[in-house]
Formats: structure tokens, sequence, C-alpha cells
């Protein structure tokens, strides 16, 4: 790692109808990877054909993938960032698709913003995703990726097996009072047992901001299974889908700056591998800051670098203009393409 700054995973609905990159994300990445950032997240791809969380969602469960997602990592890599990609699997809070998959879940509890009807996976299913995970990981390995990210934040699969909100149930990938949820950490295991060199970080909410939902305990239980199990970062953020549109909002304009900052120093303080927060982290003094603090080891910057590009050489004191804040607009909140606001997301498509 050259900095201590990391390019946020962002879906940006760039990849075709099949899932596979298009020249649109290759140039979009290269964008995120000019920034000056050590390491770049592509945004989530899809590990399962049941799982997609938005349309056009990028995929890496079969080899059609690789061409593409090889020309990706080593653009990235060229332009002097280290390319990871975020697997990712949306359970109850997916899309209909057009093969009529059902959605499913670790419990029969629907998303109350999408109210689509779930099922529970069965045993076996579980068993099958952890090995989609791990081929996933492989996929992403021969394509050249230097790692994985595991999306385990904001209400998607992972993070449904890991919340008292939606596992209720009473076999061994149930909860348990004070033992960490099994699925993400034999996800984990899965991988790191088939490549024991390849670099995983594990994305996750520290909080559902939901009544009787994942509370930081849960969280700090959570991140020491993980380390256990072979994690090598953990990357700070919170809510779900639910939480996203309520009063307790993590994107808005009423939302504090660095607003998981403390919910990363204490998971900081309960493992031994590095931590990375996200979170509305505006300014290049916050930034410092967290880091002096040691609340987190690691930044991770999403809305600030489509804000400004230049973000990061100007908190390096290589440019001297102030920096562009977001206008935290939230107009880019759900699909990434770009600041709405600005000029460069126009030459992205070459």
């Amino acid at each position: 790692m050259k900095n201590r700054f990391i390019a946020a995973p962002m879906a940006t609905q760039y990849a075709d109808k099949r899932g596979l990159v298009t020249d649109n994300m290759v140039a979009y990445y290269n964008h995120l990877a000019l920034t000056g950032v050590a390491m770049v997240v592509v945004e989530g791809a899809l590990v399962s054909p049941e799982g997609p969380g938005w349309s056009r969602e990028l995929q890496v469960f079969n080899s059609d993938a690789v061409p593409g997602l090889k020309l990706l990592a080593e653009s990235i890599r060229e332009r002097g960032a280290i390319p990871v990609l975020q697997l990712h699997h949306a359970g109850r809070q997916g899309l209909s698709t057009r093969d009529h998959y059902e959605m499913v879940a670790p419990s029969a509890i629907p998303c109350p913003i999408l109210d689509r009807p779930v099922r529970p996976l069965l045993r076996e299913e579980i068993d099958e995703l952890i090995h989609a995970f791990a081929e996933s990981a492989r996929l992403a390995r021969l394509a050249g990726f230097d790692g994985v990210e595991l999306h385990g934040a904001h209400g998607y699969l992972l993070h449904q097996f890991v919340s008292p909100l939606t596992n209720l149930r009473d076999d061994e990938y149930g909860l348990e009072k004070n033992a960490p949820s099994r699925f993400p950490l034999e996800v984990v295991r899965a991988i790191r047992t088939a490549f024991p060199e390849f670099f995983i970080s594990y994305r996750m909410s520290a909080r559902d901001y939901l009544p009787r939902g994942l509370t930081l305990m849960h969280t700090c239980l959570l991140a020491k299974g993980l380390e256990g199990a072979g994690a090598d970062l953990i990357s700070v953020s919170g809510g779900m889908y639910a939480s996203l549109h309520g009063a307790e909002s993590i994107v808005g304009p009423s939302t504090p700056y660095g607003v998981f900052r403390n919910d990363s120093r204490d998971i900081r303080e309960a493992v031994s591998i590095p931590v990375a927060v996200v979170g509305k982290i505006q300014f290049p003094s916050l930034a410092r800051e967290i880091i002096a603090n040691r609340d987190a080891n690691f930044i991770v910057l999403g809305r600030m670098l489509l804000r400004d590009p230049q973000w990061l050489q100007k908190a390096q004191g290589l440019i001297s203009e102030p920096v562009i804040n977001c206008l935290l607009c939230t107009r880019c909140r759900f699909h990434n393409r770009g600041c709405p606001d600005r000029p460069e997301r126009k030459t992205w498509a070459v």
C-alpha cells in the first residue's frame, strides 16, 4: 500500500446485460485509480445468478467473466493502484430476474423496503453458496486481482446471517449469544484454505441502526472470528436498506462527518489485523485525525473521489487548490456513475 487511502466499491451499472465488463467500466475505474489511492475495490460482483442487487450488476460466477475482469485488473494496476474485486450476493435485498429465481435469505423475512417474497436457504444451499464465493474468488485470482472483498454490509446476504433482524434460524447457521455467525466465517475460511496468499477484505456494517438490530458487541465478536478464519482487513460501514431509508440515514447531509469512526476504533481494538473506515470523510483534516487517533488504519473514500478526483493530491499538498467538497445531494446515492455536477463523468465513455 503506497498510502492509506482506498477507493470504495460503488455500483455503476456499467456492466453489460450479461454482467460482463465494458469499455465504460474500464474507463471509470481508470479514473478512480488515477486519483492516487493505493487500492481500488471494484464494485460488487455477483457470485451466483439468483443474487443480483441491482440491474447490470457485474458477475463473477462463470469463466465468461474472466477476460473482461482481467482487462479491468490490469488497467487499475497499470495506473498505480492495487485491484481488489468485491464479491456480492444480495439475498433478500435482491432483484427479480428474468430467469425467475426465488429470493433467498437465512430466514423468510422480507426486506421492509422492497417487500418481496423470500424463502429460507436449505442447508445444502448454504454449502453451495460457500463454494460459490470460493469459486468466484478463484475466478478473480485467475483474472489477476490481488484479492477480494466480501460484501458483508448494508443488509446483503452475508449481513443477513449476522443480524438478529434477518436470521431466525434454529440450526447451526442461526445466531448464538456469545459467538459470531458461522456462515461468514466459513466463506472466509473456504477462500483462505484454497488460496493461502490471496488478500481477503471483509466489509461489514457495524450496526443496523434499527431497534433490536445488530450491535457493536456482536460486530466485534464477528471481527475477531473473521480474523481467526483468515481475513486480512476489516472495512467498516453501517446500516441496511431499512435503516438507509429511515430517520437513521447514513448518507444524507444531516449525518455526522466520519459517522463510523468510533465503531471502527472499537473494532480495531478488538482485532490485530488492519481496519479501514468509510462514511462521510469529506475533508483531508478529518482523514488525518482518524489516522492520528488510531480510529482506523485506512480511509475508504467514495463520493469524495467522484466530486473531486484531485482530493488525495490536494490532501498530500501536491496541489495547492482547496478540495471541492461533496454536495451531499445524494443523487449518486444508489448507483454512482459519477457526480452529476462534475464534467469528468462525460469522459468515461471511451
